[in-house]
Formats: C-alpha cells, sequence, structure tokens
C-alpha cells in the first residue's frame, strides 16, 4: 500500500499488506496469446465441421448452430483482447496485443465502393450461366440471413484472424491462411470442386481487407457474391 511508514503503520495488518487480486484469466490468457492466431484457426474449423454435423437435421439448424458458434468466438475474442491490454504478455508484437486494431482506414464511403466493386467482379463468372428460377419471394428471408452468417464470417476471419497471423507471420502469411480457412470451412457444404474458387474469393476478400483497413467492405462484397448465388447457382 502507498503512504509513508507511519501511516502504514497505523492500519491493521490485512489492509496494509492487501494487494489487488489479478483476474484469474490472465495467466491462461497471456500464455496462449502468442498461439492466438493457430488456437482461432482450429477453433473455427471445429465450427464448420459443427455445422455439417448439424446439416442432416435441417438448414436452419445448422445456420443458428454456425452463428452462435461464431458469436461465441468473438466473446471469446474480445475478452482476450481485454485482458492482453492489462497484462500485455511480454513476447507479443506491440501490434498484436489488440488483434482488431489497425494502423489505418480508408474512408468507410470509399471501403464500401470497394467492396460493392470486388462482390460484382466474384460473380462475373457465374452470371453468363442460365439463372436458377429460384422464385424472388422466396430470396428475402434467405437474404438476410446471409446478411447475418457472411457478415460474423468476415468479422471473424477478416477483422480477426487474419490480423492475428498477420502479427505472428507476417502479411503474407494472414492473407493466405485466412484464406485458406475461409476455403476448409465452406468444404462440407460446396465439397472438394469448390475449394479452388472459394480459396480465390477468400484472397479477394483478404486483399480487400489489407487494402482498405477494413472489414465492413469485406462483409460487403461477401454478401453480394451470395446473394448472386441465388439467381444464378
Amino acid at each position: 500500500m502507498a503512504g509513508g511508514p507511519s501511516q502504514r503503520d497505523g492500519l491493521p495488518t490485512r489492509l496494509r499488506d492487501w494487494r489487488p487480486h489479478p483476474d484469474p484469466a490472465a495467466a491462461v490468457i497471456a500464455a496462449a496469446a502468442p498461439r492466438r492466431a493457430a488456437a482461432l484457426t482450429v477453433a473455427l474449423l471445429l465450427t464448420a465441421i459443427m455445422r455439417s454435423l448439424l446439416l442432416p437435421i435441417g438448414e436452419l439448424a445448422a445456420a443458428v448452430g454456425f452463428v452462435i458458434a461464431l458469436a461465441g468466438l468473438l466473446v471469446v475474442e474480445r475478452r482476450m483482447d481485454s485482458v492482453l491490454s492489462r497484462h500485455p504478455h511480454p513476447t507479443l508484437p506491440t501490434r498484436g496485443r489488440e488483434i482488431g486494431q489497425q494502423r489505418s482506414e480508408t474512408p468507410f464511403w470509399l471501403g464500401a465502393a470497394a467492396g460493392v466493386g470486388v462482390g460484382l467482379v466474384l460473380l462475373l463468372p457465374v452470371m453468363g450461366a442460365a439463372a436458377s428460377g429460384r422464385p424472388l419471394s422466396g430470396f428475402w428471408g434467405w437474404g438476410a440471413a446471409i446478411v447475418v452468417i457472411a457478415t460474423l464470417e468476415e468479422v471473424v476471419l477478416r477483422g480477426r484472424l487474419q490480423p492475428a497471423w498477420t502479427a505472428e507471420a507476417g502479411p503474407v502469411a494472414g492473407l493466405v491462411l485466412s484464406a485458406a480457412v475461409f476455403a476448409l470451412i465452406h468444404l462440407p457444404r460446396y465439397g472438394l470442386g469448390a475449394m479452388p474458387l472459394d480459396f480465390a474469393v477468400g484472397l479477394a476478400l483478404g486483399g480487400l481487407r489489407a487494402v482498405t483497413g477494413r472489414v465492413a467492405p469485406c462483409a460487403i462484397a461477401h454478401v453480394i457474391a451470395d446473394w448472386g448465388a441465388w439467381f444464378w447457382l
């Protein structure tokens, strides 16, 4: 306790010798911090496996479970940010202590425009195909669900995983590994044949994140590309 000897000596022993109790999770989180990107990668892959296991029950159950799992990962990540800001790990790069931080961001409107542009470019390969014939009336509920799922995917993948790998292994590793995870989490739904395309889409979205410094443009592009699938795939 602060103060002069005469001030301290006049206090009860327990109060005089009191020290603030450390956060019980701090030691565990600090020990895991250097392997944060790998842990998040494994967690994302397990989340995708869980979604595939729920598919026999129904698309709705699988989607709800996936959303809850992604939201849970974000809660854990935020918790780690909070603890590491109070108990910095000496081996972590300064930039990596709060994974969500970015050094610079483009203006939001410019990033949003870039997201729309990338989303339309991603649709080019399928725009020449015959229309799917799905009714517009069924699009609205599905389209709203896509907004939630695609946005959560981008917040976790481009907002957390890519910067985490960038902090630990450099920007190229961050871009490539986050794109690989993006392709892998879609493997149970779309199969091996779609993996090269999914990986390329992941690279495009990761590049958008690197250039704009924002996650919102990635979410916009992802949503536009998925919406297009309703009409052309």
